[in-house]
């Protein structure tokens, strides 16, 4: 009696010891999106369900009710275990992420998917070792939204000179540098509050946004046009970092496998952002807004007024033990061939 005891007991031990050897682990991502916007509903909780599903429900990905953090901190969010997961927006946090800034210098641009993939390729064969840039950290997938475009509250402008003579209003950082080099009537600050000053005709235009955005923040009924500058276009990049801490707790075979669904597997899902960007830029045109490709002599002008950030970017790089010539080169090429677009003297 005693023994069959002993034995049930040693037998449901085992079975405790097995069941916490694969016990769940659940990871809590916290997000400066809204729950509505496409990236959080269509991008990162079917990806979040397909790692439940690949692990067979031992890795969990939990949503957090709003964000844990200002945009700027959600890396040190994340690396202080306030949260799990996050999505950080480089142009937040430019000195951090300096290589990943290279998608908003100006120069060719493709469809969201392509250029996420280019990105990845590119930092797995230029970035991977500036490590420290993602210390504490497990980078689990780059990204990158649809070309940003420049929007005219008023008329849009054919010659560089008319940008000189104008106000436009950016994003912080980069957008700000690239117009300042042209015009002092720059107006920086966050595109969610862009409405204020275009909808009160306070600047000739605006940059540093997406369609989407332009949608988003109804800017749309002050816009006349959307000028498309061929080959000097932007676009903002995204990381989807996990604790470094939590994501060692997992098992290897399912951090594998969540991997599998990460990186350059990751960059399909932004198809979505593609098919949303293409509606937001037909409802705009059905709106009346003139949808039009900047002349040469203005994209001559637009090409020499921004080669600087080029050349910024690569002495900064260079600090980190990046070949920025290469790595520019090799992103922009990578995005010829997706694209199967023909090499042109801006894509150097």
């Amino acid at each position: 009696m005693n023994r069959s005891w002993l034995r049930g007991g040693l037998a449901a031990m085992a079975l405790t010891i097995a069941a916490s050897a694969h016990a769940e682990t659940k990871l809590l991502l916290s997000t400066f999106f809204p729950a509505t916007h496409p990236i959080y509903a269509r991008v990162l909780v079917p990806w979040a369900k397909d790692v439940e599903a690949t692990t067979q429900g031992r890795v969990k990905v939990e949503f957090a009710a709003s964000s844990l953090a200002p945009p700027p901190g959600q890396l040190d969010m994340v690396q202080r275990s306030i949260a799990d997961v996050t999505l950080q927006f480089t142009g937040v946090v430019p000195n951090r992420l300096q290589p990943e800034l290279l998608t908003e210098l100006p120069g060719p641009v493709a469809s969201s998917v392509q250029m996420s993939h280019a990105l990845w390729t590119t930092h797995e064969r230029f970035f991977a070792k500036d490590a420290a840039r993602y210390k504490g950290l497990h980078l689990l997938a780059l990204m990158v939204f649809p070309p940003q475009e420049f929007f005219c509250v008023k008329e849009c402008p054919s010659g560089i000179e008319q940008i000189r003579s104008s106000k436009i209003a950016t994003t912080p950082g980069t957008a700000a540098r690239q117009y300042g080099a042209l015009t002092s009537g720059v107006v920086a600050g966050p595109a969610v509050r862009y409405f204020e000053i275009v909808s009160k005709g306070i600047v000739d235009s605006y940059v540093g946004v997406t369609p989407i955005d332009a949608l988003s923040f109804n800017l749309g009924p002050s816009t006349t046009g959307m000028l498309r500058v061929k080959d000097l276009g932007t676009a903002g990049s995204f990381s989807l970092v996990v604790n470094a801490s939590k994501w060692s707790a997992i098992d290897a075979a399912d951090r594998a496998a969540i991997d599998k669904l990460s990186g350059a597997a990751f960059s399909p899902r932004m198809a979505v952002l593609d098919e949303t960007n293409a509606a937001a830029t037909k409802k705009l045109a059905d709106a009346g807004v003139k949808i039009q490709d900047a002349g040469p002599a203005l994209v001559g002008g637009l090409r020499g007024a921004f080669s600087f950030l080029d050349e910024e970017w690569k002495r900064e790089v260079a600090k980190r033990g990046v070949d920025g010539t290469a790595a520019l080169a090799f992103y922009r090429t990578h995005l010829q061939a997706a694209s199967g677009a023909a090499p042109t003297e801006a894509r150097k």
